[in-house]
């Protein structure tokens, strides 16, 4: 994993490359010694150092230490918002991997802090490398950045959450075979001994004893284990507040007796392993928090299952009572996600009471088809909160757009049999999904992701080189450090 080094002075660092920004009035004075930066000014004067937006040089100068610096155009400095900041750092860690280059350097290209946060978090997401299991594994690592004149704290706490990140994208890149619900379980477990949490995890058979069919129901059609995982991290125990996370965690989607064909326009059948990126954001998102010391008082709820087809499983016309009492009349049994997380936000109100829950889960295609990869579909019952969330989208560049819950759409999901049906048809599919989570949120304040679209397939942004995006963890932490502020 690639380390971000805070040192005194880079060009004292013997390295392969010196990234510079180029913009106008940038100060090389402050870095440089004179005669370099007066060279470089001159160079970009004369047009021989670009400063179009991210356009790149590349130049050798004559002194001791510098081998070779690397210059990303940076011009119109007061429009350059941080996602296009975060872009052209991760541009700079492609282009830098295909060099072959193993250590490079670098300073502030901007005085804002959000945008040294956006710089640091470009560098570091575009250096992630999926350690796959093959016999030979010749992936290009840049294994140390060197930074100087950045702040100690801003510099921790994002390299933290970007390692959390590549957990995360690990945890999604790993096939099914390995990351199974018993994996993510002592993940949690293990997690939960580090940083001294509370931890507790259900078997399908106890989940039903407690009352929860709809999840009990899905599970029994595959051979693998599925847990029901619990992790409860107390940040501010002087706060009763509670905020709940919830997490889908297919680690296998099949489609079960409603079979997925093997290629769609939307995905491949081998990507189902995809389907528990919501779990995987809950569990790092509470590591994060606790590595971070967040002040508030965070329930992470993961409903864990494979969903596949068998002599056991369930069938489209089954009818099955929820921890909540309310019944469902199953339509689809590819429609399980939105089975598993009601069970799951009803566990989660009955037993902690959150002033606050969010629900993050790759649950619909629909969304892949409103929104395609680079906006996530955003439901929730709490005006202030949407717009809060809307908010730190923008600012991590894990950008939402707000879905409405119309009366109108609940009528797709009425049942002559049940109280509820779990597929409405294709129309609207993504709100409807949205609609039936929202009948088992009740009174509390909620909040629905839908990163069906964002949490892979994610192409064109030079931060996600393996297009795994690991969509989640940055928005919602920082979505977080926004409610922490109001504690």
């Amino acid at each position: 994993m690639t380390e971000i080094k805070l040192i005194k002075d880079i060009f004292n660092k013997d390295v392969d490359y010196y990234i510079l920004p180029v913009y106008k009035n940038f100060n090389y004075r402050k870095y440089l010694k004179v005669n370099i930066a007066n060279e470089i000014t001159s160079l970009i004067k004369t047009g021989q150092i670009i400063s179009k937006y991210c356009n790149k040089t590349i130049l050798s100068f004559k002194d001791k230490y510098i081998k070779k610096m690397y210059f990303i155009g940076l011009e119109d400095r007061e429009n350059l918002t941080t996602e296009k900041i975060r872009q052209a750092a991760g541009l700079v860690i492609k282009d830098l991997k295909t060099f072959k280059a193993k250590s490079i350097s670098t300073i502030p290209w901007f005085d804002e802090q959000e945008k040294q946060i956006a710089q640091i978090e470009g560098l570091m997401l575009a250096s992630y490398n999926y350690n796959a299991p093959k016999k030979e594994n010749k992936e290009i690592k840049i294994e140390n950045i060197y930074v100087s004149d950045f702040k100690e704290k801003i510099l921790k706490e994002t390299q933290i959450i970007c390692k959390n990140v590549f957990l995360q994208r690990d945890l999604m890149n790993m096939p099914s075979n390995i990351v199974t619900p018993t994996y993510i379980e002592r993940e949690a477990e293990e997690i939960a001994k580090k940083y001294q949490l509370k931890f507790k995890s259900f078997t399908k058979e106890q989940a039903k004893k407690i009352g929860m069919e709809a999840f009990y129901s899905v599970a029994k059609g595959s051979n693998e284990p599925a847990k029901f995982i619990i992790l409860e991290y107390y940040g501010n125990k002087k706060s009763k507040d509670k905020i709940a996370l919830v997490g889908k965690g297919i680690t296998f989607d099949s489609g079960g007796i409603s079979l997925k064909p093997q290629s769609s326009p939307l995905s491949k059948i081998e990507d189902m392993r995809f389907d528990m990126s919501g779990a995987g954001v809950v569990l790092y998102l509470i590591k994060t928090a606790a590595e971070l010391k967040l002040q508030l008082n965070i329930i992470g709820v993961m409903p864990v299952t494979e969903n596949l087809p068998s002599g056991t499983a369930y069938k489209p016309g089954d009818v099955l009572k929820t921890l909540s009492g309310k019944t469902v009349e199953v339509i689809s049994t590819d429609a399980e996600g939105r089975l598993i997380l009601a069970d799951a936000i009803t566990y989660a109100i009955k037993n902690y009471n959150p002033t606050l829950l969010i629900d993050i889960a790759t649950l619909t295609g629909g969304c892949v088809v409103a929104l395609g990869h680079y906006a996530t579909g955003l439901m929730g019952n709490n005006k202030e909160l949407l717009e809060k969330m809307k908010q730190s989208g923008e600012e991590t560049g894990e950008r939402m757009w707000e879905l409405p819950l119309w009366d109108e759409y609940k009528e797709q999901i009425k049942s002559k049999n049940a109280d509820i049906k779990n597929y409405g048809g294709g129309d609207a599919a993504t709100i409807t999904a949205g609609c039936f989570l929202k009948e088992f949120a009740e009174n509390v304040k909620w909040l629905h992701l839908d990163i069906a679209g964002t949490a892979y397939g994610v192409l064109n942004k030079n931060y996600i080189p393996e297009g795994v995006a690991g969509t989640g963890l940055r928005v919602i932490f920082n979505f977080l450090k926004k409610i922490e502020k109001e504690v």
